[in-house]
This record gives structure tokens, sequence and C-alpha cells, in this order.
């Protein structure tokens, strides 16, 4: 455990595929007036507070669509920001896995083909390493990761409470 005496915020922030989105679509990175937000991402990311599971990297790569930039920047970034999911997370998921199991907190269509979802393991993960988990999911469904976060003690946010909670802004000119 490290101890922090300069009072400096040392949250470790672990995003699901559905923050990435909302991020890459309503403050795109190419867009100059986001470059503040995505600096800090990075500046996060290279201090190892910025991270993303396996289990999202492997939703992002199975992406077919025509829209890439997320692919390209969690492939350019891997090392820093992909962090593997260690038996203990598995651990931690299994009794979400078994709470949620009938609740709708799964996708029907990825049960169907067999598919893994990254949902139960973000939050194991996030309960293991005392980390906070950015989604964009509604926070008003007791089915979706807010929720069933709260339930297991993880602290989960949003974009927007992200961009507050780093004290990040937009400024008029004067």
């Amino acid at each position: 455990m490290q101890l922090n005496f300069d009072g400096e915020d040392q949250t470790v922030y672990v995003i699901d595929t559905s923050g990435l989105i909302k991020l890459e679509s309503t403050f795109h990175p190419e867009d100059p007036t986001f470059a503040a937000l995505w600096e800090e991402i990075d500046s996060l990311v290279s201090q190892g507070r910025f991270r993303i599971i396996d289990y999202v990297e492997q939703e992002i790569n199975s992406y077919e669509g025509a829209q890439d930039f997320l692919k390209k920047w969690v492939a350019k970034r891997k090392k820093q920001v992909v962090f593997e999911t260690t038996s203990e997370c598995y651990n931690a998921a299994i009794p979400i896995i078994n709470a949620e199991y009938s609740t709708g907190f799964f996708d029907v269509k990825k049960q169907a083909e067999g598919k893994e979802e990254a949902d139960p393991y973000l939050i194991g993960y996030c309960m293991v390493n005392g980390s906070t988990l950015i989604t964009n999911e509604s926070k008003e469904k007791q089915n979706k990761i807010p929720a069933v976060s709260k339930k297991n003690g993880v602290t989960c946010i949003d974009v927007y409470d992200f961009i507050r909670n780093r004290g990040l802004k937009m400024e008029r000119r004067k």
C-alpha cells in the first residue's frame, strides 16, 4: 500500500466500453476543444491510473463497424492501459454473476453466442483493486453497472463525473 502525504488524489479509474464510446463520440479527440480532456487521460494512463481490463479490450476489438478510433487508441497504449483479469478478480466476480444472472444484467445476445461480458469482471476488478469504475450505463436501472456496482461497494461514475472529478472545465474566452 502506498501512502499519499501530499494530499493529491490518487484514484485509479477503470473504464467500461460504454464510457470509452461516450468519450470518443461526445469529446472527439481530434477536436481541439477537448484536447485537455485527452491530455488528462493520457497523463493518467502513463501513471497507471486510467485502465481497461482485458475483457473491455476484447469488446473493443470485436467491434466491426467503420469507427476504429478506439481500437487504434487501445492498441497504441496497450502495455500501459490494458490490465489482466486476475484469479482474484474472477473470484470477486463469481458472486456478482450468480446474483445477477437472471436480472437482465447480462446481454442475452452475448449469452446466446457464448461470449463473456466484461461487466461482472469490471466490478470484480474494481472491488479487488479499490478502483473507481467509469461507465455510461443508466444510473436508473437496477440491472446496469452503476446499481450493481453500488450493491457491491464499488464507486461508479459517468464520464461527466470523471471530468468534474479531474477538475476539467471549458471556459469562455475573455
